[in-house]
């Protein structure tokens, strides 16, 4: 491999590793846990080593620096407080610069030198106003062995009593009840004591703790504390990389100690597993290996699993090949409605087992393009601390739906916008400490960021819990900036989507943040190219609600052809409702709404699409053509076509502006028989029909 070739893969590396780490600083300054500090400790670690191996030398040995750092905060040498967030931070935006801008490194030399001069202080110099982070601190956990006498009950000495007292000292991690010394019924005598039992316990005290409960007991019973807090993993199968023995499984579970398995392993008879064996001497019980089985069957799967990072230019390729496949079989399906009845049967069944193969290709290509949100969600965490410091407001980001997977190609675009929306609550939703104290509100503000799957969409919320929009406030600015005239009425969910119009601002004063307008509008852009609506959900003081809808996939859609005129158009599945074709008297003119027709006792406007897309039709009355529903962001719209042609697959192609800047058209796509039709994106034909009555 070439150096260029290595520095390239080094810097996709890097760029993931230093999103995690900026993402697991910021939720450590939020709750302190011991493994968030030892996880950033790995991520420098491997930084450190990479750059070396790239041969960023100087990055290799800053990296290292910091590693040290955290390392001292490992061994509670240094406490975690804002300054040390604030200054491990800094020095990520320095290893930015010295990664993928090196012609800038040599003027941040100063700010290395101030963040080197804090990492060379020691625990008693490292001085900081603000207090310590609250430390979480490591569980110990104990196996205890209780077996006691069978006259115990002869001293006064209640055994659950004294177990009751054990289990409130912390969590049981395993409970075991030996019944091997009970007798046969008859042979019970109800004042001895023949049972004996094993914990596992979890807790924040030491080993003296668990020595006092046993204080009366310890001398004349045989119980047994042993701390295996150094061996004990709670889950096993994380962080593998070679398959586990049954016994070493055991041992890590805290069931048996190391002699215990040394002592089963030189105990075992001829052709006997260690499992067998340690059920037959009594160490443990047959759940116990049943238990351990799967656990080992988890990491073998675990190693089994690997991942492969593929470029998306490859997978892109994949998926435009897959395109001329569906075009091709849909060519194919049209020369088979020309064969005769025999012919067209046969060919068509063969079609159908391809069509199954094919529809189960794009579900596996899309698979792999699909990756989950929460990368990306929680990069923003660092952007809310910076943003929210930098104006003087505490507010805080919350993530929901990390797991809601996206098109790859959809999440990167749509990154900026919300980070504009982010910005966008930042600034002006969430009001001032004082503000918020004043109206007896929590004086940190809260941004929410929720993703979730929903009628084969997703839905990404951006929440706050600041002021809420005033609609009648918007209505006058937009009046006094002339985006609107005086006399325009306006409903309120209207009167919220002005914040999307260039030019519109609420700001009093233009700042780093915000006040120019510009930002909202791109936003709304942004979105509609990606085939996306936005809608608004406000309530005054309690808040604002920025709810995107968004396609799951930008490639491939299922879509309905329609006939209009002499022209095939396609509108996407998800969009319609139902078809129908109306009566005469269902179809009505209402003054100031245009042509409507009556569904269902609801009048929907009427949109006859051959005057719309200026096409000679078959029928010019909507009782004798067909009425598609379609439905976007809740409101309907009634479309009047030709013909219903049937559904089919399509591959989108994009469109340049060159061709047509028309919002309600989203793309085209390549029918079977070689023609070019016009994919209909029935969000953006209501803002057009909303444009030409407005």
């Amino acid at each position: 491999m070439s150096d260029q070739a290595i520095l390239e893969v080094f810097h996709n590396e890097a760029r993931e590793i230093i999103e995690n780490i900026e993402t697991e600083l910021v939720s450590l300054e939020e709750s302190y846990d011991s493994e968030k500090v030892n996880t950033l400790f790995r991520y420098f670690h491997t930084l450190k080593g990479s750059s070396g191996i790239a041969g960023l030398m100087e990055v290799s040995e800053f990296t290292h620096e910091i590693e040290s750092l955290l390392d001292r905060v490992r061994s509670e040498e240094i406490q975690v407080t804002p300054s040390l967030i604030d200054t491990v931070l800094a020095s990520v935006d320095l290893v930015k610069v010295m990664i993928f801008d090196e012609d800038q490194a040599d003027g941040l030399s100063s700010q290395k030198e101030k963040i080197l001069t804090f990492i060379g202080k020691n625990s008693n110099e490292v001085t900081d106003s603000s207090r310590p982070l609250p430390q979480k601190r490591k569980l110990n956990y104990f196996r205890v062995k209780i077996n006691f006498k069978d006259n115990v009950f002869e001293y006064g000495i209640d055994p659950l009593m004294i177990i009751e007292d054990l289990v409130t000292v912390g969590t049981v991690i395993e409970e075991k009840i030996y019944r091997s010394r009970v007798p046969a019924l008859d042979e019970i005598n109800p004042e001895k004591c023949y049972l004996s039992w094993m914990y596992i316990i979890g807790t924040k005290h030491a080993k003296k703790k668990i020595d006092e409960i046993f204080l009366f007991v310890f001398d004349d019973n045989d119980i047994e504390i042993t701390d295996i807090t150094e061996d004990y993993r709670e889950d096993i199968t994380s962080d593998v990389n070679e398959e586990k023995k049954i016994g070493n499984i055991l041992v890590q579970k805290g069931l048996i100690t190391e002699d215990e398995l040394l002592f089963a392993l030189s105990n075992m008879k001829k052709e006997e597993k260690v499992g067998k064996a340690l059920v037959r001497l009594k160490l443990v019980t047959e759940k116990d290996i049943e238990k351990a089985l799967g656990v080992q069957v988890e990491v073998r799967k675990k190693i089994e699993s690997t991942t492969i990072r593929v470029e998306r230019a490859k997978l892109d390729g994949i998926m435009n090949l897959l395109g001329e496949i569906v075009i091709g079989q849909s060519s194919i399906v049209r020369f088979a409605d020309e064969l005769d009845e025999d012919k067209a049967y046969a060919l068509k069944n063969s079609l159908y087992g391809l069509n199954r193969s094919t529809r189960q290709f794009q579900e596996q290509i899309m698979a792999m393009r699909m990756i989950p949100v929460g990368p990306t969600f929680s990069q923003f965490k660092r952007f809310v601390r910076d943003t929210s410091r930098q104006i003087g407001k505490e507010i805080r980001l919350e993530i929901m739906g990390k797991e809601t997977e996206l098109d790859k190609t959809v999440i990167e675009e749509i990154t900026d916008p919300l980070k504009h929306m982010i910005r966008n609550s930042i600034d002006h939703g969430i009001e001032s400490t004082e503000e918020r104290i004043k109206l007896g509100k929590d004086p940190t503000g809260i941004i929410t960021l929720n993703a979730y799957h929903q009628e084969g969409c997703i839905f990404i919320e951006i929440s706050d819990d600041g002021k809420g929009l005033d609609a009648e406030e918007l209505r006058s600015i937009a009046v006094s900036k002339g985006i609107i005239a005086k006399d325009k009425e306006l409903t309120e969910d209207e009167s919220y989507a002005l914040i999307f119009k260039p030019g519109f601002s609420t700001a009093n004063a233009v700042g780093d943040l915000s006040g120019r307008g510009v930002g909202m509008d791109v936003v709304k852009s942004n979105i509609d190219s990606l085939r996306g609506s936005v809608q608004i959900i406000t309530e005054k003081n309690r808040g604002t609600t920025f709810r995107i809808k968004l396609p799951l996939t930008l490639a491939i859609i299922d879509g309905m052809l329609i006939k209009v005129g002499k022209s095939v158009y396609i509108v996407p599945l998800l969009s319609i409702l139902e078809s129908i074709r109306p009566r005469k008297e269902d179809v009505k003119t209402i003054k100031g709404q245009g042509e409507v027709v009556m569904v269902r006792n609801e009048y929907i406007s009427l949109i006859r699409l051959y005057k719309y897309f200026d096409q000679v039709p078959a029928f010019e009355n909507p009782w004798e053509a067909l009425v598609v529903i379609v439905e976007s962001n809740g409101e309907k719209l009634a479309l009047m076509i030709d013909d219903l042609i049937g559904q089919q697959q399509i591959v989108i192609k994009s469109l340049d502006n060159t061709v047509t800047k028309d919002r309600s058209i989203s793309g085209a796509a390549i029918l079977g028989d070689g023609n070019v039709s016009l994919i209909i994106d029935i969000h953006g034909l209501l803002s057009e029909i909303s444009s030409l009555r407005g």
